[in-house]
């Protein structure tokens, strides 16, 4: 099996960029085509991936009314005004689009998983990934969705119940409500059943005192409280100086914690302190550890409104604390911040594949490339980790006579590592996360082809996918869901439902090829047009991307990197600064490009300094 080590990052930018861009506008677009790169031009080697904190639960209430913005611009085409799948372009697509405005689906909503469709999309139904938008913008945008199926009728009674009947004990100084992170794992229906059924000790039921109606105003009214509806909060940020906006209390304090649930103490480990003013890092220090688990951070200025988090990484693992609000401070001058380590498993059998998707294509008459992507989920309370170097997450098997693998995001050695028949992802899959393998590799192809897929793990819907009048596609497996024209091209769709892991999906194609599969139109400019099928084109724009890489990379890979002009790299820079501003580049291409050339540019000083 012959295994190349291409890097395929401009894949997903690609992927994710048009289907974004398409759904969000109600005409054609245009994407202009990838500048082309400097004579010798040298891929960068790969560097190891450096761990970032990132904040996924609201720090802060999330603004409905940036969420109405957000959402008029990139929602409101497919998901209507109200919010009832309705909008002008829900037409043309193959699935219903979902009616978030229903109140009976989204009463039974938690914030975090509509932050969590957002942020990762949901292919099967075609719903793009919003990973342009900071995590602030998402959350304020899965607010406003959340607002759309509220009355303002119905949470005006709610607070005229809440306040007759809560607010002895619900005060902002006891048992907040208007903590989002407190909130984003609570859906409505989950409110509604505190409000009958009570909480022990800690609350009561009102099921005897207050009526459904009523109970369902208050919950209503509860879930506005974790949103903030302030018009000025933008403004703010954008014009005010951070330091200038926040005032600091008099006094400073200390941040302590302890590294809980973690057996052993491993040698070395350290705290990262993040504070945030908005959803800004304002500052990041660094703790050790001590042997008892123990951290500190000392002379902490107190500055109202800012927000703390706390990480650390143990065996490549991130592992995060809750998100400090408005620190109480003890009357030793500290808080205490600890951090929950959590467990970690190789039990790779809880994981299943959400969604699986496969695209068929001739690179020539010949040669048949095929782009698999898994949409992977684990439910469990622990990460999954390879067993060792030699045992990973998941194995994926490929047919004989597979070559030229190729991947998204990763490259045998680091993230995946080669196996007797295929390969095996060594990437943790954190708790209750979801990541996506994409890969694609050849095969030869004379007139026939007997094709079988072995599903890794467990697989909850597939989606094979290729252009029609090449050639024929067959299983028993899979059912035929439509045909759509696409810029002129047909594509037709089969479709599957669960399968067990160890399952196989056998397919067939035969034929010879009848007709190109090109999908660049021809014109005076190298530009793809894209129209409104939009995840249909998007497909075919990474399977053409693919196509056009490996082309690039055969001869590429066979260049010297000692005969690399640095002249050429320099111009090549300026002449991608002066494209990207005339606008004949997009953004994430433009950075993507500029960021290997720079890299290019430092190899190559080092080198000849």
């Amino acid at each position: 099996m012959n295994f190349r080590k291409i890097n395929m990052k401009k894949i997903q930018y690609i992927f994710f960029a048009i289907i974004i861009l398409g759904f969000l506008s109600g005409c054609t677009v245009s994407l202009a085509a990838d500048v082309t790169p400097p004579p010798n031009l040298v891929q960068p080697k790969p560097i190891s991936p450096t761990t970032v904190p990132t904040v996924v639960i609201p720090m802060m209430e999330p603004d409905i009314r940036n969420g109405e913005a957000i959402y008029v611009q990139k929602c409101l085409d497919c998901h209507g005004e109200k919010g009832m799948g309705d909008g002008v372009q829900s037409a043309q697509l193959p699935n219903p689009v979902a009616p978030l405005g229903d109140i009976n689906i989204a009463r039974d909503v938690k914030p975090f998983d509509w932050y969590k469709i957002i942020t990762v999309g949901n292919f099967e139904r075609f719903m793009p990934a919003f990973q342009s938008l900071s995590d602030r913008e998402r959350w304020d945008v899965t607010a406003y969705a959340l607002t759309l199926s509220l009355s303002q009728e119905t949470i005006d009674k709610g607070e005229v119940v809440f306040s007759e009947n809560c607010t002895e004990c619900h005060t902002e100084e006891n048992l907040p409500l208007q903590s989002a992170s407190a909130m984003a794992e609570k859906s409505l229906a989950d409110i509604s059943m505190l409000i009958n059924s009570g909480l022990g000790d800690q609350m009561p039921a009102f099921s005897d005192i207050l009526s459904d109606d009523e109970q369902f105003a208050v919950a209503s009214y509860v879930r506005y409280l974790s949103f903030s509806e302030n018009d000025q909060q933008n403004e703010v940020i954008e014009t005010e100086n951070p330091d200038e906006s926040n005032s600091t209390v008099p006094g400073k304090f200390s941040i302590v914690g302890t590294l809980t649930n973690l057996d052993t103490i491993p040698q070395g480990v350290s705290v990262t302190l993040s504070g945030y003013d908005g959803m800004e890092v304002v500052f990041q220090m660094e703790s050790p550890v001590l042997n008892d688990g123990t951290f500190k951070f000392e002379d902490l200025e107190n500055v109202s409104g800012r927000i703390y988090q706390a990480t650390t990484v143990i065996d490549g693992i991130q592992h995060t604390s809750e998100v400090l609000h408005d620190p109480v401070i003890d009357d030793k001058g500290n808080v205490e911040l600890p951090i929950l380590i959590t467990k970690t498993s190789t039990d790779s059998s809880v994981l299943f594949a959400e969604r699986m998707h496969v695209f068929f294509d001739f690179t020539d008459e010949n040669t048949l490339q095929i782009v698999e992507m898994y949409v992977i989920q684990n439910p469990s309370d622990g990460v999954i980790i390879p067993k060792d170097d030699t045992n990973p997450v998941i194995r994926f098997e490929l047919p004989s006579g597979a070559k030229n693998l190729q991947f998204e995001g990763g490259i045998i050695g680091r993230e995946f590592i080669e196996l007797e028949d295929g390969f095996g992802s060594m990437q943790p899959i954190g708790v209750n996360a979801s990541t996506q393998i994409l890969f694609a590799f050849e095969l030869p192809y004379e007139k026939s082809l007997d094709l079988d897929f072995e599903l890794p793990l467990m697989v909850n819907a597939s989606i094979f996918m290729l252009p029609s009048d090449v050639v024929k596609f067959s299983s028993d497996q899979l059912a035929f869901s439509g045909a759509r024209d696409v810029q002129g091209m047909n594509i037709q769709t089969y479709s599957g439902g669960s399968m067990e892991a160890g399952s196989t999906i056998h397919t067939n194609l035969s034929g010879k090829i009848k007709t190109s599969t090109a999908i660049v139109q021809s014109g005076d400019t190298t530009s793809l047009i894209i129209g409104g099928s939009v995840l249909l084109v998007a497909i075919l724009v990474v399977i053409f991307y693919f196509r056009k890489k490996l082309t690039k990379d055969e001869a590429i890979e066979d260049q010297d990197p000692s005969e690399e002009d640095l002249d050429s790299l320099v111009d090549a820079v300026i002449a991608l600064d002066d494209a990207f501003q005339s606008g004949e580049i997009p953004e994430v291409a433009y950075h993507n490009r500029r960021n290997e050339l720079t890299n290019l540019i430092k190899l190559k000083q080092n080198t000849e300094a």
